[in-house]
């Protein structure tokens, strides 16, 4: 069956998230992931008129959840008119061996504030990579929201594109063990100038 412009369009941007985080991992911390990443297309649950952002769904074990969102310009971003959103999952018992993988300064695992921090510096990280990428691939340069972060779950769920139903999850693997999970959804990236 033949996808649609529109979802061949979503994959491209989920592809290119991927090699992002491939080469982003490689040079920050020599990290090989165990197996090619897996790709699930799933519909979003819109919860509050909000994307719903659950770490429980991904792991069986506490989680650490961190989203950003993309807008076209500052005025898209004061509305709260999200072009995209990018949330990101690890598992607790894993941040802090990402983060020290990753060659970042040791994190106290047992206070939950340095953990939601971390994970979100792990989003931050990972959406100025990829939102470089798509500079680099002929795209607008977007605007990208603050981090916001959690454990388990995003009590009132992450801004996203109304227009959009669909999202990619990408599940990457460290040492033959899901380490990390992310959420992909964008709509249409203008190009640019």
């Amino acid at each position: 069956m033949a996808i649609s412009a529109k979802e061949q369009e979503l994959l491209s941007y989920v592809n290119l998230l991927v090699n992002t985080v491939k080469k982003l991992f490689r040079d920050r911390g020599e990290v090989e992931f165990s197996k090619d990443p897996i790709l699930t297309k799933r519909n979003i649950v819109e919860y509050n008129g909000r994307m719903r952002a659950d770490g429980m769904e991904k792991f069986n074990n506490p989680t650490f959840v961190a989203a950003i969102n993309f807008y076209v310009d500052a005025a898209a971003m004061a509305k709260h008119s999200a072009l995209g959103a990018l949330v990101v999952y690890v598992e607790q018992d894993y941040v802090a061996t990402m983060l020290k993988r990753l060659k970042y300064p040791p994190i106290d695992d047992e206070d939950n504030k340095a953990m939601c921090d971390a994970c979100g510096a792990l989003c931050n990280i990972i959406a100025g990579a990829f939102k470089s990428a798509l500079v680099a691939g002929g795209y607008k340069e977007l605007e990208m929201s603050h981090f916001s972060s959690y454990r388990n779950t995003a009590p009132n769920g992450v801004e996203f594109c109304f227009k959009e139903y669909d999202k990619y999850e990408i599940c990457f693997h460290i040492d033959n063990a899901k380490r990390l999970v992310l959420e992909l959804t964008m709509a249409p990236v203008p190009k640019g100038r």
